[in-house]
């Protein structure tokens, strides 16, 4: 139970701050949690180990505190007046709040952990059993998000996790007691099912005018999704939905439903050059694009990330036979198929829609037939466990592979319609697509329009044709974004047919970028690919960068990356969380491995293979995270959708890891036994799976998702068995020499679970997921190298 609660309140807690601030720091309760395991071993090694009488009753009144902790969160963290805005004005006022939220969140993984700490310590002589429950509880956990989040909302969550604690805390209470916790326990687990709303928490960011809405009653509604929270606020002519407090937002505009009269107003609008029926209906023209240049003759067409609708309105007013409408986001789907449907029109509603909650790419790989229009307009996840990294948000939408498959499913002449920052990026990783299709020629397949100033242009139309560009057809374009001489609110600024009047060169359109002109360019230009799919990391230095035609930087990249250092007072906010945890890191391993050393016993204390026993321990904990992180992102591309693949894998990988421990005992997986299987198993299985697993996904990827699934996880547990069995071998070895290195033990392999986890992150940004992946079966290569070094000491004391 309390496993299942640290891993439930983590993923929790992630999406609280999703919501309250940015998805990036949520990564901040991920370290938060494993560092918190690490502090509670250093604290095990320091302090006198209760004797094992006396630990029940520790572990139950940790567990209480446990429960104290969790209630205590949501008020108090709405309480504390932190800023992240207001950091740069006040810089230790600010930092001391931050301090305060950072002790807030840790403190119920610093109970969970000593609680296990002193468990392992006190009972390591069965550390294969308790190894077992404990991952098996945390593979529960990692997928209660889903079923409970909706209802109940991460406040709920988080009172409901308090009364899993006290029914732990009455495990071990004493007969007088065996009835008041549990009936304390009942009453807070029924406390949110039967509350009429969410238990809320305040955004610590600006928030797109939530609490001046919310304090003038606009607020509509409000629902928590698995992927993110939705909140729809009445701003005047339109809806607003928002989403994760203030993170994104989409509208939904007023319609009556007349799609005739729609179209004709849209035209008479774009011959006179007038923005107002344009933007009562769509967030700017070039949402219309594709539609208005296959009037009546789209067949099929596939909307990834449909949202509110605008695209859909589009495409039924210029005639689509049929639009696949995909959205991540069930709610958003529900409400404007429900709540909404009259206000919008009814397009979600429309018989020529089908609205799929779903991932665009998978489903595209579903499809039977081609398209004619494929539309992406500014897709992306604000939530930190839809895209699964926890760090770096990686864009499938926008990669190489991605746009291989957007080109094989569109028809002969179809068009891809993306709008997205930074098309420079866009141009290069298409390129490559392109190129990898065995096609030639990119350069007259592409027009991009952007609007003035261009600064303020984060969203330009980047349209690829299948066929090249004809006069005629650029002509009718122009006449929708009215670009003439006098008009210069909207630019072509790469013409297909006039190249002389693009800005990029020729080389952006190869699909083979030299040395030369990636270094020149003053941030990342370099296609992204499945492997390294981080479009939004264009950062190459930490401070501003300036427009500069020279090295192809547009003045809307620059304020785009700019923007970022100005709301951190200076540190760029998109790698803040990268800066921070290695920060933290650093902080921890002096505080994990050097205090021991300096003050205890556990140093001291003369015990066979200690520095191997170290070693180990460490690899094991960097060496688990790397590869679960590898392959939340491997499998993304295999079962397509985010949320289902990180459940899937954390499960997966955690019950499985649970059995092995178990299965260990029964195969005599023991000091001077059968010691190798562990690592025999990972580093044989993890090789095959290398070298079979882009063939095998490939051939299985237009099965049901339902059987992607099943087939992922039969092919993740192996992984997970061999190496349950690695963590209680270690526990074995050293359990005779003193408690303390146990606990000692337990700390290193969380602290080196959050180094493992930062390099997992570094090392997929520069060098690929597969690199990782190779990193990650190395570091069990020296943990069992370490491992028989310290086999070959017990060896020679038995002689």
């Amino acid at each position: 139970m309390l496993a299942f609660d640290t891993l439930m309140v983590e993923l929790l807690l992630t999406r609280v701050f999703d919501v309250i601030l940015y998805p990036n720091i949520g990564y901040m309760i991920i370290t938060s949690s494993l560092l918190s395991f690490g502090l509670a071993g250093v604290y095990a090694t320091l302090r006198p180990l209760p004797s094992p009488e006396a630990v029940p009753g520790f572990l139950r009144w940790l567990s209480i505190g446990l429960a104290v902790s969790l209630l205590i969160i949501r008020p108090a963290l709405n309480a504390i007046p932190f800023q992240y805005e207001a950091i740069a004005g006040q810089p230790v006022f600010q930092l001391a709040c931050f301090l305060g939220v950072y002790v807030l969140v840790t403190t119920p993984f610093f109970l969970a952990g000593l609680a296990l700490t002193w468990a392992f310590t006190t009972y390591a002589r069965h550390i294969q059993t308790l190894y077992f429950w404990d991952l098996l509880g945390a593979a529960a956990g990692s997928v209660v998000l889903i079923p409970l989040l909706p209802p109940l909302g991460p406040g709920g969550g988080l009172v409901l996790a308090a009364g899993v604690a006290l029914v732990a805390a009455g495990t071990f209470a004493p007969l007088r007691q065996r009835f008041l916790l549990p009936a304390g326990a009942v009453a807070l687990i029924a406390t949110p099912f039967l509350l009429p709303d969410y238990l809320g928490f305040v955004e610590h960011k600006p928030d797109r005018g939530l609490e001046a809405a919310r304090a003038a009653g606009h607020s509509e509604v409000v629902r928590w999704d698995p992927i993110s929270k939705i909140e729809v606020i009445d701003i005047g002519p339109v809806k607003n939905i928002v989403y994760d407090g203030g993170s994104q937002a989409s509208f939904i505009y007023p319609f009556d439903g007349n799609l005739g009269q729609l179209r004709r107003d849209l035209e008479i609008s774009a011959e006179q050059n007038a923005e107002g029926p344009f933007l009562r209906h769509f967030w700017q023209r070039g949402v219309v694009a594709s539609h208005w240049l296959r009037e009546g003759a789209a067949r099929r067409v596939l909307i990834i990330g449909s949202a509110a609708g605008q695209e859909i309105r589009s495409a039924l007013a210029f005639g689509a036979s049929r639009i696949d409408a995909v959205e991540m986001v069930g709610e958003v789907i529900s409400l404007g198929r429900n709540e909404y449907r009259v206000y919008n029109g009814g397009v979600l509603n429309h018989p020529r829609v089908n609205a799929i909650r779903g991932e665009g790419r998978a489903y595209l790989r579903a499809a039977g037939e081609p398209y004619d229009i494929i539309q992406i307009f500014s897709n992306h996840s604000s939530s930190s466990v839809a895209a699964g990294a926890g760090a770096m948000d990686p864009t499938y939408l926008l990669t190489a592979d991605a746009f291989e498959e957007y080109f094989a499913g569109l028809e002969d002449d179809g068009i891809l319609h993306v709008n997205h920052h930074t098309y420079p990026r866009i141009i290069t990783t298409a390129a490559l697509g392109w190129k990898r299709s065995g096609r030639s020629d990119f350069r007259r397949h592409v027009v991009v329009v952007m609007r003035h100033p261009t600064e303020t242009d984060t969203l330009p139309t980047v349209l690829i044709k299948m066929t090249p560009w004809t006069p005629q057809e650029m002509d009718r374009l122009r006449a929708l974004f009215s670009v003439d001489d006098q008009n210069p609110y909207y630019e072509v600024v790469e013409d297909p047919l006039g190249t002389q009047r693009s800005y990029l060169s020729d080389e952006y359109y190869s699909g083979s970028l030299s040395a030369v002109t990636v270094g020149r360019a003053d941030y990342r230009i370099i296609p992204t690919t499945d492997d390294r799919p981080y479009f939004k990391f264009l950062r190459r230095r930490m401070g501003p960068i300036a427009a500069d035609d020279t090295r192809f930087v547009r003045s809307e990249v620059a304020h785009f990356l700019n923007t970022q250092v100005e709301q951190g007072g200076g540190i760029p906010m998109d790698v803040v969380h990268l800066i921070v945890t290695a920060g933290v890191s650093l902080t921890f391993t002096l505080i994990v491995i050097g205090i021991p050393v300096a003050f205890g016993r556990v140093w001291r204390e003369p015990w066979p293979g200690k520095a191997s026993t170290l070693v180990y321990f460490s690899c094991l904990g960097a060496g688990f995270i790397i590869l679960e992180l590898t392959f939340i992102q491997e499998f993304w591309r295999f079962i397509g959708f985010p949320l289902h693949t990180y459940s899937v894998v954390l499960f997966t990988l955690l019950a499985a890891a649970g059995l092995g421990s178990y299965a260990s005992r029964r195969l005599g997986v023991r000091p001077g036994g059968r010691w190798a299987l562990p690592f025999v198993g990972t580093l044989a299985y993890g090789v095959f799976f290398l070298l079979s697993h882009e063939a095998f996904f490939d051939a299985a990827l237009a099965l049901p998702t339902w059987l992607r699934i099943s087939i992922a996880a039969l092919v993740l547990f192996p992984f997970g068995y061999f190496m349950g069995m690695a963590f209680p071998l270690g526990i074995l070895c050293i359990e005779r020499h003193s408690r303390a290195a146990v606990a000692w033990a337990w700390g290193l392999n969380g602290l080196f679970t959050v180094i493992g986890g930062l390099c997992s992150v570094l090392l997929s940004i520069y060098f690929g997921f597969t690199a990782a992946m190779l990193v990650g079966l190395g570091i069990y290569g020296v943990a069992f190298a370490a491992m028989l070094r310290l086999q070959g000491r017990l060896s020679r004391r038995m002689a």
